[in-house]
């Protein structure tokens, strides 16, 4: 169950060798890390066979996957992840089984900065939703960030999503929680 959608402007698939240098544009540009090609190559390799594990073993299909224009210029990526969530920093709890972590549907995504401000990274999220929704039937699905990263916010907002602050600030990556229930 490998992922392959389209939208009105996207084409959102997996990666393949092709999409090499693609790729280190996106980590340099969007993640800062000037990997050289052997680690993106490596990169792409488990990315690729993850995909084909995951569907062979009928598994929700984790990972990153290509956002491409429909001229097949890759401009980013969204994909899909297990992510935990400490529910018990992000609402007020009632009892300590409420304060638990658990595995949620987490989505994410990156838009090289030339195409940013253009509603990109939403309308991926979007696709992937309807995804995560229609295919897997899941209950509901997060988003996590930084406190500073507004873009993402954004995002999160545009996407109708109920958003948290975690009062810890403790994971780094989990300080903003976005939730969209399947309605």
């Amino acid at each position: 169950m490998m992922v392959q959608l389209k939208t009105e402007r996207l084409f959102i698939r997996p990666y393949t060798h092709h999409d090499l240098e693609h790729r280190r544009r996106l980590s340099r540009e969007c993640f800062g890390a000037d990997n050289d090609a052997a680690v993106v190559q490596s990169w792409l390799d488990w990315t690729m066979l993850s995909h084909r594990w995951f569907a062979a073993l009928a598994q929700p299909p984790y990972g990153d996957y290509a956002v491409a224009l429909h001229d097949e210029t890759v401009i980013g990526s969204v994909g899909l992840v297990p992510s935990l969530v400490p529910w018990g920093v992000l609402r007020d709890v009632q009892s300590p089984a409420d304060a638990r972590v658990s595995p949620e549907f987490g989505l994410y995504w990156a838009i090289v900065p030339h195409y940013q401000r253009s509603g990109y990274a939403t309308e991926a999220a979007r696709a992937m939703i309807a995804y995560i929704f229609d295919t897997l039937y899941a209950r509901q699905v997060v988003a996590t960030t930084e406190f500073d990263n507004a873009a993402s916010i954004a995002v999160m907002r545009a996407l109708g999503m109920e958003i948290l602050r975690n009062r810890t600030g403790k994971p780094f990556w989990c300080e903003i929680v976005g939730v969209l229930e399947n309605r």
